[in-house]
Formats: C-alpha cells, sequence, structure tokens
C-alpha cells in the first residue's frame, strides 16, 4: 500500500506542475488583438454602415469583362443619335474635339460613324471648317428669324409649334417674348405650352367701342349640354370637324370547295372486300 500511495503522490505532483508551466506559456504567449469589424461593434451598429460596410466589399469584386459605362453606348446606332441629337440641340457647328468633348463620341477615330454623319440628310458638313451642323426645316436663329418665318407664311395659315421645335433651340422662350410685345398670337393646349403660332398683323388691331364691348361680354352663352338645342332653336347646326368614315360590313368570304387529289395507297387490295372477314381460300 506505500508503494501505492508513493505513486499517487508522485503522479499528483507531475500534473500540478505540467499545469503550471501550460499556464505559464499561457501568459507569455502575445494578446490576441480584436478584429475590427465595420459593422459588429456596437459604436458603429447602424444600417447605414451595415450597406457602407457590405458595398464596400462588393465593390472590391469588379467585373473586368464588362465595358465602363460612357453615357453614349458602343453600338454604331446608338453613337450615332447621339451626336445628331447634341448637333440638333447646338445652334451653332461643332468641330469634331466639341463633339468628342461633349458626347465622349471620337468621330474622327470612326471612320464608319463619319460616313454615316457625312451622309445624313439631316447633318450638314463644311468640307473646309471640317465642322458639322444639324440642318433643320427651317433656319431659325433668332426670334426675328422666327417673326420673319411667320410674316412669310401669314397666308398659309399658323405653323404647328412642333414643326418648328428642332429649329432653334431656345423656340419657347423667343415665343413667349414675341408674344409679351404683341407680335405673335399664340393658340395653346390645355396645359399652357404653345400649339399654334400666328403673326399678329398689326393692320387688324382695330379700336373696338367700349359699349360693343360691353355688349359683347354681356350675350349669355348656354351650357355646353344646352348648346346643341340652343343652336337647333336659332336654326343652325353644330360644325362637324372630323367626318367619320362609313365602313361598309364587309361579307364573310365563301370558302371554295376544292378537289384535293387523294393519293391512293395499297392498290393491290382493291380487289378484297375489307369489310368482311378474311377467310383463307384453302379453308372455304
Amino acid at each position: 500500500m506505500s508503494a501505492l500511495n508513493d505513486q499517487l503522490k508522485s503522479f499528483k505532483k507531475s500534473f500540478k506542475a505540467n499545469a503550471d508551466i501550460a499556464v505559464k506559456r499561457a501568459g507569455q504567449a502575445a494578446p490576441v488583438k480584436e478584429s475590427k469589424s465595420s459593422t459588429g461593434t456596437i459604436a458603429n451598429n447602424t444600417k447605414a454602415s451595415f450597406e457602407n460596410g457590405h458595398d464596400k466589399k462588393r465593390k472590391r469584386s469588379t467585373v473586368y469583362s464588362q465595358p465602363a459605362n460612357t453615357g453614349t453606348g458602343h453600338h454604331a446606332m446608338s453613337q450615332l443619335y447621339t451626336v445628331i441629337q447634341f448637333l440638333k440641340d447646338s445652334d451653332n457647328p461643332q468641330s469634331v474635339v466639341s463633339i468628342a468633348s461633349r458626347t465622349k463620341v471620337d468621330i474622327g477615330k470612326n471612320p464608319a460613324l463619319w460616313e454615316k454623319l457625312v451622309n445624313n440628310n439631316k447633318i450638314e458638313y463644311d468640307a473646309a471648317n471640317k465642322t458639322f451642323a444639324y440642318k433643320p426645316t427651317y433656319q431659325i436663329r433668332s426670334k426675328e428669324d422666327l417673326l420673319s418665318l411667320l410674316i412669310q407664311k401669314k397666308n398659309e395659315g399658323g405653323m404647328d409649334y412642333k414643326d418648328l421645335k428642332d429649329s432653334y433651340s431656345k423656340l419657347s422662350s423667343a415665343v413667349e417674348e414675341l408674344a409679351s410685345e404683341g407680335q405673335i398670337l399664340v393658340v395653346r393646349n390645355k396645359d399652357g405650352n404653345p400649339r399654334v403660332l400666328f403673326h399678329n398683323d398689326s393692320q387688324y388691331n382695330t379700336t373696338i367701342d367700349p359699349e360693343f364691348k360691353k355688349m359683347w361680354t354681356e350675350i349669355p352663352i348656354p351650357d355646353e349640354t344646352d348648346l346643341p338645342k340652343a343652336l337647333e332653336v336659332a336654326g343652325l347646326k353644330t360644325m362637324e370637324v372630323f367626318e367619320k368614315k362609313v365602313t361598309s360590313e364587309s361579307k364573310p368570304k365563301k370558302s371554295k370547295t376544292r378537289n384535293k387529289r387523294i393519293k391512293i395507297t395499297n392498290t393491290h387490295l382493291a380487289h378484297i372486300d375489307l369489310s368482311k372477314d378474311y377467310v383463307p381460300a384453302n379453308k372455304k
């Protein structure tokens, strides 16, 4: 028994010594640095910081196979459209350098695009100065040009505003200035935008007697629902602006019966009546 007790005591001493050594080694080890998380700390625990942190992670993974977004596209037709729109919004001819700086499309390095611009019927190319300009239906560069055009077209009626939009980038302000000066008359849409433009000929701006104006304004106007009846009583009728085309009811076409040729198969069975049960000849 004494031998067993001695072995037990020595085992406990060796176990305690090994435990102390392990504790000392753990204390001598370098302290572990806390990993700084952009979203896991209490001081920065917000949804915005969480999303920002994830956005930063996403930005690291770049898909290099995709082209950079230049805003104009890489297709030839989209680049052509971009250049034409820029020239359309410009009142003066533009050089190759100005087109490239504003549209990010270098037509000088693209022979196919250059050829399409030169041959476009809405683009005017100056070979001497190497400039491009949009060629609108009407040449308008100022409000005076607009007034001259309306005077020229006064016997043809008013001019649609939409037909003049591509002629002058400042058309809207020119219309409002001429209207405020009494130079033109403007028919507007419900939202107040110009619809039809007329030249205001001063020879028709006669002075009207105030009493006549008073009589005119005092004339009662029937309500819109009662207007057709009031016109009928006065022996008048409403003007039909749009005539509806009467479409004759088309009769359904009869399908033609065609004699189709049928290819007969199994001609070797033509002499056999298949409606009867087949009985071999030797059993008859």
